[in-house]
């Protein structure tokens, strides 16, 4: 069973959105923290448990309203990134180069 840990990016984003509950609804952001660790133990148990991501070796992680990004590094399962459910999936590097582009011309202009 691989230890889980949050990436520094996803724990800022992580504290900042619970620092930002607690001024409205300490008890929603203590759930959110609870909820967070429950995710964490099951994830360490059962890291296939999730549906792959965009992202070659990532999986995705649905915690409502959130969405976690996984991966494994170092022999831990790390939680590389963290974003609301109402945003859009981040893009792999392949799909960046294609929305660069429209037409799809590599950078030669050449089809």
């Amino acid at each position: 069973m691989p230890p889980v840990r949050l990436s520094k990016s996803a724990e800022r984003w992580f504290l900042k959105r619970v620092a930002e509950l607690v001024t409205v609804n300490p008890a929603a952001a203590r759930r959110l923290i609870d909820r967070l660790e429950t995710l964490k133990q099951l994830l360490s148990s059962f890291p296939a448990m999730t549906e792959k991501g965009i992202i070659e070796g990532t999986r995705k992680v649905s915690m409502p309203p959130l969405i976690l990004t996984i991966r494994e590094r170092g022999g831990f399962l790390e939680i590389s990134a963290i974003r609301d459910g109402r945003q859009k999936d981040a893009l792999a590097p392949a799909e960046l180069l294609d929305a660069d582009d429209p037409k799809g011309n590599d950078e030669d202009g050449n089809d």
